[in-house]
């Protein structure tokens, strides 16, 4: 049961911690993942503020403690130094506030003057604004209160959808994208800006579009790569364009260029960041090195949602370095996974007929990697989580011209919207010109990540099938695998 609401944020946080701690025990640790970020209990959705400061990476997240759906959104809080082995820190921002008493929304962060700031938006039932906190040891956060009111929007937007400020600075100047209603119902993405982080001034809308379920363009993000600007988004009820936007709320990205002084932002390219069925909220951070890394929600909306019986709901995506290539963003999986490859298992070249197994090839928390040359096969690729009769499959399917993510047979039934149709099933199509198709898969008990083709394409999908066998398989012709390499993940 939820405990009464206290005053004050350090009261809210202690008494979301103190529940955590007594609850853990009641967490069923069926499905739950190695090397992927969950909640410790309870119901996990956004990554927020992830950044670097104080020498760790910080991911904060929307957390509700007190039960495995969502509700009145708190910010959990981890760090970690290699994006694999992540520690649990106190809860770091919880509603208790005028302004927030019904949620702390998802937000961003950003280092000032030695300080981690935290930017979010407070809700009070309808009304949605952005507040402000800060922490001295990145750890233990003072509310500083509201910074960018409803009365700031300009007359075109609507006063109840203004949320998911995303931080970042250019120049002296300090800026952030938010998402949007206009007062016709249009989703849009907002740009302001700030001298200091506390005094925000509307500059302009970045985009606008009527999506189908009248919803925003939440979470947004803009970043500087390969000499461009990219902003992403996820965008309530995108339509699905042929195999694009199958979710009933997508992510997407959009190559171009700001112009901070006008508050537009020209699209050169713009495409789905993933396309299979669990992913959403994207956000990125700088890293120290260079590197622009990715992470998201491995989840998706109005679905049900098998581990809430086991108490806890969502996870996080592995986090992904971006690079731009020929205006396209491709995504691989961080290189400091591979510090934790054990027991690798090589095979050069084996020819499809059929069904095969390799030895010492199985397992639920995995690393496979292989090139897929399709052949004369209708259909060739691989089956994981298998037990014999429930599995879910990645195949190349020649019919359509696309691979395929596949976890219908895994055993138990995902509910969802209507306008997705089906949960179970994605495809995408990938450039194979030169008769082959290279997948690098990651298993981990619960969760299937896809990198098709070097990160030209990823897919995400959560599975839950109780087996741990892998198979390859080719239908209706000959295919033939090559540079084959599993790797169990020991974290």
């Amino acid at each position: 049961m939820k405990p009464k609401q206290q005053t004050g944020n350090v009261n809210a946080t202690n008494v979301a911690d103190s529940y955590i701690v007594h609850s853990l025990a009641s967490v069923k640790k069926g499905y739950r993942h190695t090397y992927h970020v969950m909640p410790p209990v309870g119901w996990m959705n956004d990554p927020n503020g992830f950044c670097y400061a104080f020498g760790k990476y910080q991911l904060f997240f929307q957390f509700y403690p007190y039960g495995a759906a969502w509700n009145s959104m708190h910010w959990g809080h981890y760090t970690t130094e290699d994006f694999v082995k992540w520690q649990l820190q106190p809860t770091a921002l919880a509603p208790s506030g005028t302004a927030d008493r019904d949620g702390c929304y998802s937000g961003s962060a950003i280092v000032k003057d030695g300080k981690l700031y935290l930017i979010y938006t407070s809700v009070l039932g309808s009304r949605q604004t952005q507040s402000l906190a800060v922490s001295s040891d990145g750890v233990h956060f003072e509310k500083l209160g509201e910074v960018i009111k409803s009365d700031q929007l300009p007359k075109s937007c609507a006063r109840s959808d203004f949320r998911d400020p995303k931080v970042f600075k250019r120049g002296e100047l300090y800026y952030a994208v938010l998402g949007s209603l206009s007062t016709q119902q249009e989703g849009q993405i907002l740009l302001y800006r700030s001298p200091d982080l506390f005094k925000w001034e509307y500059v302009g809308t970045l985009r606008r579009d009527m999506l189908t379920t009248r919803g925003i363009y939440e979470c947004p993000d803009l970043f500087s790569l390969g000499g461009k600007d990219v902003l992403i988004a996820s965008p309530q009820g995108y339509e699905t364009q042929d195999w694009r936007y199958e979710n009933l709320h997508s992510s997407i990205y959009m190559v171009g260029e700001l112009n901070t002084e006008k508050g537009s932002f020209h699209i050169d390219d713009e495409d789905e960041i993933d396309c299979g069925m669990d992913f959403y909220a994207p956000q990125t951070l700088s890293a120290p090195d260079g590197r622009t890394i990715m992470i998201a929600w491995m989840q998706m909306w109005s679905r049900t949602t098998p581990t809430a019986q086991h108490g806890w709901v969502g996870s996080m995506t592995l986090p992904r370095e971006l690079t731009l290539k020929d205006g396209k963003l491709y995504q691989a999986p961080v290189r400091e996974i591979e510090r934790y490859r054990w027991n690798e298992v090589y095979v050069d070249r084996v020819p499809l007929s059929g069904e095969v197994t390799l030895a010492d090839v199985k397992g639920i928390c995995v690393e496979l990697s292989f090139t897929l040359e399709p052949g004369t096969a209708e259909r060739a690729g691989v089956k994981v989580f298998s037990d014999g009769t429930h599995d879910a499959r990645i195949y190349y399917d020649r019919a359509s011209d696309k691979v395929v993510f596949d976890r219908s047979r895994m055993g138990i039934d995902i509910a969802c919207d209507v306008k997705e149709r089906d949960a179970s099933i994605r495809s995408v199509r990938v450039d194979h010109g030169n008769g082959r198709i290279s997948m690098r898969i990651f298993l981990d008990v619960s969760s299937c990540e896809v990198f098709l083709n070097g990160g030209e394409r990823t897919m995400t999908g959560n599975v839950y099938s109780e087996g741990s066998g892998i198979s390859f398989f080719a239908e209706g012709g000959e295919a033939v695998l090559a540079d084959i390499k599993k790797y169990d993940i020991v974290v």
